[in-house]
């Protein structure tokens, strides 16, 4: 949900909508802006908001913020954070009755690295910004190097369909068995998905590990008949339940359709982190 007008802040406290995982208020600025900004991005990312008091975690009172310099000191503590962050971003909801006074918010999202502030790594835990401990340090290292390696497995993959789609084209259209050149289609990528799955740690992917059980589903078939057929064959025979499918102007349209899906999966689930 974004929040850039003030009536998204007085929904808020309409729906009285407590601080998470992934929301927290603060009254003011405080000395541990680096400290909670770098645990959201730790973790799966979130929303603070200067200048809302809470009670119990639930919003209370709109606590408005001389805004003059406030974006500056924000960054200013932000540039500490090691390494350095870029999925965030600031900005401040005007006080209608004083232009002077605004509510700050920050919007992070989930790094594919792991950041420290003042020498420590934090966490999102509950609603609070905790420290991690050596062995969370290490899991949390491996699970970001296991999401960083299938999104670029991902963006390989996207390639791959692209490429492989312009390819086919001339197959379907009938151009491919009067040139007589021979067919070389690549397999596509699966190490990182299949490390991922090994290492019993879909978890990590929350909601969006659905979208790449498909498209790795649709991956294995298109793998298979790529690396099963012979794609020089110009046979063209019915696919029948059980059988192997013979390319001729089956398989390929069979081939175009899968992989068009495959891309559609993709996306969607690259999409889902904007």
């Amino acid at each position: 949900m974004p929040f850039e007008k003030l009536e998204d802040i007085e929904r808020l406290f309409n729906d009285k909508v407590g601080e998470s995982l992934y929301i927290e208020y603060k009254r003011e600025l405080d000395n541990e802006i680096a400290k909670d900004i770098s645990a959201f991005a730790n973790t799966l990312g979130g929303t603070i908001f200067y200048g809302i008091g809470e009670q119990n975690g639930i919003p209370i009172s709109k606590n408005w913020i001389n805004a003059r310099n406030i974006k500056e000191k924000i960054e200013d503590n932000i540039s500490h954070i090691e390494p350095k962050i870029e999925g965030y971003n600031i900005h401040s909801i005007e006080n209608t009755e004083n232009s002077s006074q605004a509510i700050f918010v920050v919007e992070i999202v989930e790094s594919s690295e792991l950041h420290m502030a003042n020498y420590r790594y934090y966490k999102r835990y509950n609603h609070k910004s905790e420290p991690m401990g050596d062995d969370e340090v290490k899991n949390q290292m491996f699970r970001k190097g296991l999401k960083k390696a299938l999104n670029f497995e991902i963006s390989k993959n996207l390639e791959l369909s692209d490429s492989t789609l312009k390819y086919l084209n001339p197959m379907i259209n009938g151009e491919f068995y009067e040139s007589k050149k021979k067919v070389q289609l690549i397999p596509f990528y699966t190490d990182a998905w299949k490390s991922v799955v090994n290492s019993g740690l879909l978890f990590i992917l929350k909601d969006k590990g659905e979208i790449l059980v498909k498209a790795y589903s649709l991956i294995h078939e298109i793998n298979y008949i790529i690396e099963h057929r012979d794609l020089d064959e110009v046979i063209i025979t019915p696919i029948r339940k059980r059988e192997r499918p013979e390319i001729g102007t089956i398989v390929p349209v069979i081939l175009e359709d899968k992989i068009k899906k495959l891309s559609e999966n993709l996306n969607l689930y690259l999409q889902s982190f904007q």
